[in-house]
């Protein structure tokens, strides 16, 4: 994942915990990226109309188009490191791990419920638990088929830091599932925009 896909992780965040403004400085600090970065990126935003910036801060006037903008640029497949097919129920599969969770079964977790019923698993495994994750496969039955668990490793310190209970923040939910292909997707970005209308495109 690029660093600058943690810029825009952390202002949805704070939009949703309704942060009303933000500053270059603490953005910088929380995401692990220069403050250069940041600017850069907020350039972009300004251009699409997503956000106003002011001296030493900035605050958010449209939280879709950055949604949106983000997801429209996120590839889910460039980051899969591994990817696997255990012959086990998803459900099954989804209890058993101890890693990150998102897309369809971090939805699942959320909500206790999903719109419509899913075959894969995506996760985001830590690089300091690469060990663990190989202890974790190693009594799993793997077998040749359609890949149903596909595992991403990452040393992206602020994603790790901003999910909860072994979930990733619901705007990373969105854009991961919204880079991938599949039928069911309409119906899971759906739900997530039914559940958080704040994300809707707003016409006025």
């Amino acid at each position: 994942m690029k660093k600058h896909e943690r810029i825009y992780r952390e202002i949805l965040i704070g939009v949703l915990n309704k942060t009303e403004r933000f500053t270059q400085l603490e953005l910088s600090k929380k995401c692990y990226v220069s403050i250069s970065l940041v600017n850069k990126v907020l350039k972009n935003l300004v251009e699409i109309g997503a956000v106003e910036i002011f001296p030493m801060q900035f605050r958010v006037i449209d939280v879709s188009k950055i949604l949106f903008y983000w997801a429209a640029k996120r590839n889910v497949h460039k980051d899969i490191t591994q990817k696997y097919y255990l012959d086990m129920k998803i459900i099954e599969i989804e209890k058993s791990l101890p890693f990150i969770l998102t897309a369809f079964s971090a939805w699942r977790f959320l909500r206790k419920s999903v719109p419509f019923e899913y075959n894969q698993i995506y996760i985001y495994v830590p690089e300091s638990e690469k060990k663990l994750f190989a202890l974790w496969l190693r009594d799993k039955p793997v077998k040749k088929g359609h890949e149903n668990l596909f595992v991403m490793f990452t040393d992206d310190r602020h994603l790790i830091e901003a999910s909860k209970k072994k979930v990733v923040p619901i705007p990373q939910v969105f854009v991961d599932i919204y880079s991938l292909a599949g039928f069911e997707n309409k119906y899971f970005i759906n739900d997530i925009l039914e559940n958080y209308p704040i994300f809707k495109i707003s016409l006025e």
